[in-house]
């Protein structure tokens, strides 16, 4: 209710519970002192993520993920189209596999490390190679954090937030 919600309904609900909830909606009785009034406050943007990945069940996966935590995303299929996603979109953040067809996701991260506005977007390489070398690699490309696949969905959100929070 802090958050704004008119009303809220604890499960399992029956059907005249959820009626009485629409009329509720539909016809709120002005009369009624204990009546709410509902202002729409002004909606905090929400962080852009560019999430740069050619695999569709990590795509689906990754973004459902991320959607529900509140992020807005941006779907790259490769290095190139991220590039051009990011030109276009300037993202808060960029999730880049590594291993992607056409241009390369270290490629791609050194493209968009080279072009001043993208100095400081944060980036994240996601990619399932897990030798310490290619760690390195991708931090010396430019990446700021370095993931291995298969992901783990929370420590994703956890590394999300560090690196916004800078």
């Amino acid at each position: 209710m802090a958050q704004g919600a008119f009303a809220y309904m604890v499960k399992p609900i029956t059907r005249p519970q959820f009626q009485a909830i629409i009329e509720k909606l539909q016809y709120p009785d002005l009369a009624d002192p204990s009546a709410v009034s509902v202002v729409a406050q002004p909606a905090l943007t929400a962080p852009v993520i560019l999430l740069a990945e050619d695999n569709q069940a990590n795509i689906d996966t990754i973004s459902g993920y991320l959607e529900s935590r509140g992020y807005h995303l941006i779907l790259a299929e490769n290095g190139q189209q991220a590039l051009d996603f990011a030109r276009a979109k300037c993202p808060n953040l960029i999730i880049m596999d590594i291993q992607m067809p056409g241009m390369n996701g270290l490629d791609a991260i050194r493209c968009i490390r080279n072009d001043q506005q993208f100095v400081d977007v944060p980036i994240i390489a996601l990619t399932a190679l897990a030798m310490p070398s290619d760690r390195a690699t991708c931090l010396a490309a430019g990446a700021n954090e370095y993931l291995t696949k298969p992901i783990k969905l929370k420590q994703l959100v956890l590394t999300i937030q560090k690196l916004l929070s800078r």
